[in-house]
């Protein structure tokens, strides 16, 4: 199997327990939270997913966790929440990244702990609100 298409398939398939907690999340039923899932174009399936609450921004996404040709682990913490404002921050023209200081990273080696820190972050958000 092509190892492109291979790893795709592993992140697509180590994010689906997330996407089904997500979507069955009371926390994620709230009308003032807008979810988006970013689909992977090879697979046509979510790898990730991204809420929007006012103008903050929480992701979460599985990476890949195994070589796609060896099976060596390349990635032992291959699920990720990241947490921004924004506007919180202004880019330098040709920058295509915002300074570390803008942006909250946590990764994770159980999808259940990632989960759980990301519906804890959103909950954060919506006690400020």
């Amino acid at each position: 199997m092509d190892p492109l298409k291979k790893s795709a398939q592993d992140k697509c398939l180590s994010f689906a327990s997330i996407h089904d907690a997500l979507i069955k999340s009371e926390t994620l039923s709230d009308e003032s939270i807008k979810v988006s899932f970013r689909i992977n174009p090879l697979t046509d399936k979510p790898e990730a997913a991204e809420v929007s609450l006012g103008n903050f921004r929480v992701n979460i996404s599985a990476n890949v966790r195994s070589h796609p040709v060896t099976g060596d682990c390349i990635n032992a913490e291959p699920f990720e929440v990241i947490s921004w404002q924004t506007n919180a921050f202004s880019l330098e023209e040709g920058c295509e990244t915002p300074p570390d200081g803008g942006i909250s990273r946590k990764v994770f080696g159980d999808p259940e702990v990632s989960i759980e820190y990301f519906l804890s972050q959103i909950s954060k958000l919506q006690s400020r609100s």
